[in-house]
């Protein structure tokens, strides 16, 4: 029987197992695929500690992010077919997962990707495009003009803003906790680097945008840090808050919101993708830019499906990491 990545409790890396489960059939608009990859997201972590948006009854089968093969469809399937070359669209998908050897996923859900990709880079799309394209194009409307700042910007979520950002011709902030990171940080196209472990982190971004400070901010830290940058708020921003890295509470900074007009977003993809246009623009408008190779994702590193705990740990723990990290078939 195939393999089928599960959480058989909430005590997080030690709660998973590799189990040997029956292949579904699938059911209505559902489509089997036979998995190539699958990628890590934060929310795993949050999910293995009952700390996520939804949970599942014990044992289940999680993740939300996949390529592979369509291998049977349901029979009110209208867009695919048996050997089509897809990957998963996330959404908030309890009842469904995708580490396994063979999965089921809502149709509405699935997409083909473009030829260009490998199906490693396939599974690396959708989660960090998407965040990045509704926050940055959709509500923000970025523009040549404006100035990013891009908080943990080596992140896999960070260089997909980065490039979005780049792509409308935007000037990009990157930061890190230190500048170890700096050169990779540039090479994904921010345009400046700076580290908020120096402290003075407002100081530095009016002195690179020349006093006119930073529209749109891109953090999933939260926590103080983001009384660190509040000085440095341009007239309108958007601060959008896709993250809690920090694990803390983030006070608001009132005073130096007001002065700017500034809005702080709680922010997710899952609140977009919801919306049939909101989800078919946003798929069109990444699929093309990476047929016309303007972005690219970047992997760090793969793992096969029997270390998938060495894995779940390099995520956890690996602070200088370049791009996504997927387990393989």
């Amino acid at each position: 029987m195939p393999k089928s990545l599960r959480i058989h409790n909430f005590t997080g890396i030690d709660g998973i197992r590799l189990d040997e489960v029956p292949i579904a059939e699938p059911k209505n608009t559902d489509i089997r695929v036979k998995a190539e990859g699958f990628a890590l997201n934060w929310g795993d972590f949050h999910l293995m500690h009952d700390e996520y948006v939804f949970g599942g009854e014990l044992p289940f089968c999680f993740g939300d992010e996949a390529t592979g093969l369509v291998d049977a469809v349901g029979p009110d399937v209208t867009k695919f077919k048996v050997g089509d070359r897809v990957s998963t669209v996330t959404f908030l998908n309890e009842g469904y997962g995708v580490n396994s050897e063979y999965f089921l996923w809502p149709e509405r859900y699935l997409t083909k990707y473009p030829n260009n990709l490998s199906a490693v880079e396939g599974a690396s799309i959708w989660v960090q495009y998407l965040t990045a394209y509704y926050a940055l194009h959709t509500i923000s409307a970025i523009k040549p003009t404006d100035f990013m700042l891009n908080i943990a910007a080596s992140s896999s979520a960070g260089i997909g803003g980065t490039q979005l950002a780049k792509l409308a011709g935007a000037q990009v902030i990157g930061t890190s906790r230190s500048l170890a990171n700096a050169t990779f940080i540039e090479s994904t196209g921010a345009d400046h680097v700076i580290s908020t472990g120096d402290g003075n982190v407002s100081q530095q971004i009016m002195e690179i945008t020349k006093g006119a400070g930073v529209r749109i901010v891109y953090d999933p830290v939260g926590g103080e840090l983001l009384s660190h940058y509040a000085d440095s708020l341009a007239q309108d921003a958007n601060i959008f808050l896709y993250g809690l890295l920090s694990g803390q509470q983030t006070p608001i900074p009132i005073i130096e919101c007001i002065q700017a007009n500034a809005v702080i977003r709680p922010h997710s993809v899952y609140n977009f993708v919801n919306n049939p246009e909101l989800r078919k623009a946003g798929i069109q408008f990444i699929s093309e830019a990476l047929e016309k190779e303007k972005i690219k994702p970047l992997i760090d590193k793969t793992f096969p499906i029997d270390r998938f705990r060495d894995a779940f740990e390099y995520q956890l723990a690996a602070k200088n990491r370049k791009g996504k990290i997927v387990i393989t078939f």
